[in-house]
């Protein structure tokens, strides 16, 4: 009895849920991330200035470009003692921070609440921002703490209406900022606030949230990534968005290698009975046939085969790739010592207390891989059911015509 395929409103439902999850994962950057707590600047040395009496008279020989003795970078100055230790294996590391709530003001007009990321140099070439007027913020905002700010579309059209933003001012903490450009923005997932603004490094002093981050080159660059940020910033975590990604499609991926190893077993029995063919053929051939006209016969009988089985050592090879490529993007499964217990559960339990941590920090992009995961579990868990309730439904029927 030949099986009818109906497409049913739950594999609908799947595929859309499954088609989210991977659309979503495309808009999350590749990017190493080490987050962390702005209290960890607080224990960085400053200088503090000498105590001078009022006869002192080295006041007056003092250089007039003489920096002051303490910092008014403190984030900046963070960075680049980053940078100093890791931009040998990370050109383009970047720092910023995120705070929600924050308030911004222009006079006569009700303030706005947005979520507001402070950026240091190279951030627009790590996250690729666009601005749709004026300019981004690059790195000499961030070495000098200029005071300009980038708004979102939403809040500069909220401010300014149909006067050009360019150039007007903000109030923020007291400061006045110059709007330097015009964003559009999107609500991300891991955002409090619906709107947003963006200023350089050490206009936001009070953030909720640190993040120094890379591109991600190589998986195999994680574990320095990791040392070097928590012995510049101390205690945090790190993250590889990359791996995450991976880890997102884990289901997907376990659920299309056994597909493939079910299809390629029936392949594989058909293929067994297109050789019996071909042989066959050729054994016919045989019986009235001289050799000399036989042998070009039979190569080309069995030049289909020889094709055919390499392309399907190929797929088995390409599936073993895939199945163990979890092993590749988490080294830390793997235990030293393979094939006896003891390291593997030893692995196990020391992967559990690391998740356990009580401690753990997440960024905005780690917030939106996770919300795309669960869809693409959860549109795989539908159409694994829908595919579940079809195979009964057909075995049922069959066993009920018998």
């Amino acid at each position: 009895m030949e099986r009818k395929f109906r497409f049913s409103f739950l594999l609908l439902v799947g595929i859309l849920l499954l088609g989210a999850g991977l659309i979503g994962l495309t808009t999350v950057p590749d990017v190493l991330q080490y987050a962390f707590l702005p209290s960890s600047v607080s224990n960085t040395e400053t200088m503090l200035p000498a105590e001078t009496t009022e006869d002192d008279s080295s006041i007056a020989a003092e250089p007039a470009n003489k920096k002051p003795a303490v910092s008014t970078t403190p984030l900046y100055d963070l960075y680049i003692k980053a940078a100093e230790n890791m931009g040998e294996l990370f050109p383009k590391l970047t720092m910023h921070g995120v705070k929600a709530g924050v308030s911004l003001e222009v006079e006569g007009i009700e303030p706005q609440s947005v979520y507001l990321y402070s950026l240091g140099p190279h951030w627009n070439e790590v996250y690729y921002p666009n601005v749709v007027k004026g300019r981004i913020l690059g790195t000499t905002d961030a070495e000098e703490a200029l005071e300009v700010v980038v708004l979102d579309e939403e809040t500069a059209f909220k401010f300014f209406r149909d006067v050009d933003p360019i150039d007007q001012l903000v109030t923020y903490g007291g400061k006045k900022l110059e709007v330097a450009g015009v964003a559009p923005h999107s609500k991300k997932l891991g955002e409090t606030g619906d709107f947003a603004a963006w200023v350089p490094l050490d206009q936001l002093t009070d953030a909720d949230l640190l993040i120094l981050s890379a591109p991600a080159k190589s998986g195999d660059l994680f574990p320095a990534f990791k040392k070097y940020a928590e012995s510049v910033c101390g205690k945090g975590t790190a993250i590889d968005l990359s791996q995450e990604k991976f880890r997102a499609l884990m289901p997907l991926v376990l659920v299309l290698v056994i597909v493939v190893i079910w299809l390629m077993k029936r392949w594989i029995r058909r293929l067994t009975g297109f050789i019996r063919v071909q042989v066959e053929k050729i054994r016919v051939e045989r019986q009235h046939s001289y050799p000399k006209k036989l042998i070009p016969y039979a190569a080309l009988q069995m030049l289909p085969v020889v094709l055919l089985i390499v392309l399907t050592i190929a797929v088995c090879f390409g599936v073993a790739v895939v199945a163990m490529k979890p092993m590749q993007i988490f080294p830390e499964w793997v235990p030293e010592t393979l094939g006896e217990y003891e390291p593997w559960v030893a692995r196990f339990w020391q992967l559990v207390n690391v998740s356990a941590q009580p401690i753990t920090m997440k960024t905005p992009e780690l917030a939106e891989v996770q919300f795309w995961s669960s869809l693409i579990l959860w549109g795989t868990f539908v159409i694994l059911l829908r595919a579940a309730k079809n195979t009964l439904t057909g075995f049922l029927g069959e066993k009920k015509e018998s």
